[in-house]
């Protein structure tokens, strides 16, 4: 019974080996409820809310309050990045490739920070064939966990269908995540672009990933090919969580997909529900400002929750994934958190979610925000990506 325990929180918790996993069990052993009756009650903040008692009611209101709510999550949770390096250059990493019988074109570009050639990181670039500068084509962009992921043949490649998102008239930019910022479990261990920049900066891991996202954007930007206005930043897991944070930090991403991003992502952090504050401090402290560790044990002390950092991605489309045995990531709480994003996107008059209670495997996709809760547990599946490249081509296309 360890054993099935163990290869599940392996799973969920995205970990590499069945050992990290045992010691993730015996940090804080089954602490983490995942009883839907033994959720406490609480008050969920209204983004809309003035200190005067008042309510927003129109866009330039928000508009003014976005910076203070953007302000939260940067002191208290994800931290402060720098902006665009002034030595910020690009140089492609190897020749451009056909592969998959020539319908795709891969291209390594290596984003270089400054002049060190260790301060660098290697995106990797997939497009139709047939892009030009006369047929742009729109972008899906995201970190990934494994850096084998966008090998042919990889156990981890069906998490990027290449071959169908090229198929679709899409391309798809990656990094793994690791080599703009190391993630090893249970330990605080930079020795990535935070290094680079010292101890100036307080952001952890997720704002670094969503900094680099920024970077692979830019480059991006300067290639007649892509469209990089119609670039929608995905991610799962602790991608997912870096995919909102992204969006939320940098505007020119025109559509967001969070896939299972659970605590800290698109979950209601005050339901306590699968992972919360205290379990996932413990274990991945590295992926936070310091400031945010006060937290722990504490959901209903912190000034916002999750469904104000959605709101801060809108007018623009917003899709929120879940899975229903992926009690971890809490699938209720990443609804509720689409659903109370909603008043905001109607002040710009977007169509949020329908407010119904989801139904399994059936996309509530009809607005500019998305929910779906699907069979299955904690993973990014092709399935997955038919119902964020249709949201896509709804919006992007």
């Amino acid at each position: 019974m360890l054993r099935k325990i163990t290869l599940s929180i392996a799973i969920l918790a995205g970990m590499a080996s069945l050992a990290d996993a045992q010691v993730y069990i015996d940090r804080f052993g089954n602490a983490c409820n995942e009883n839907e009756a033994d959720v406490p009650e609480y008050t969920l903040p209204d983004p809309l809310a003035k200190k005067c008692g008042r309510k927003i009611t129109t866009v330039k209101a928000w508009e003014k309050k976005r910076p203070s709510v953007l302000g939260i999550f940067e002191d208290e949770m994800y931290g402060h990045a720098p902006g665009r390096p002034e030595g910020l250059h690009f140089e492609l990493a190897c020749p451009d490739e056909l592969i998959y019988d020539g319908k795709v074109l891969r291209r390594s570009v290596r984003i270089c920070i400054d002049d060190n050639p260790e301060h660098s990181f290697v995106a990797l670039i997939h497009l139709p064939a047939d892009a030009s500068a006369e047929h742009p084509v729109p972008m899906f962009e995201g970190i990934n966990l494994f850096e084998d992921a966008l090998t042919p043949g990889s156990p981890h490649s069906y998490r990027w269908p290449v071959e169908y998102i090229c198929g679709e008239g899409f391309g798809l930019a990656t990094v793994f995540h690791s080599s703009i910022e190391k993630d090893v479990d249970f330990t605080k261990v930079a020795g990535g672009v935070r290094d680079w920049y010292g101890p100036e900066y307080d952001w952890g891991a997720i704002a670094a990933w969503a900094w680099g996202l920024s970077r692979v954007l830019d480059y991006l930007e300067t290639c007649p090919e892509i469209d990089a206005t119609r670039v929608a930043v995905i991610g799962h897991s602790r991608g997912g969580k870096t995919a909102l944070w992204a969006g939320a930090t940098d505007s020119r991403f025109a559509m967001v997909c969070s896939n299972c991003s659970g605590c800290c992502g698109a979950a209601i952090s005050r339901r306590v529900f699968g992972e919360n504050f205290k379990s996932i401090s413990q274990v991945f402290p590295y992926w936070f400002t310091p400031n945010f560790y006060k937290y722990a044990d504490n959901e209903n002390a912190f000034p916002a929750d999750q469904h104000w950092l959605a709101a801060l991605i809108a007018p623009r489309p917003l899709y929120i994934g879940s899975a229903i045995e992926d009690l971890w990531a809490d699938p209720r709480g990443e609804w509720l958190t689409a659903v109370n994003a909603g008043p905001v996107y109607e002040l710009y008059g977007k169509q949020g979610v329908s407010g119904r209670e989801p139904e399994l495997d059936v996309p509530d996709a009809e607005g500019t925000v998305a929910y779906r809760v699907r069979t299955g547990i904690h993973s990014l599946l092709t399935s997955d990506w038919y119902d964020y490249m249709d949201f896509a081509k709804k919006h992007l296309k």
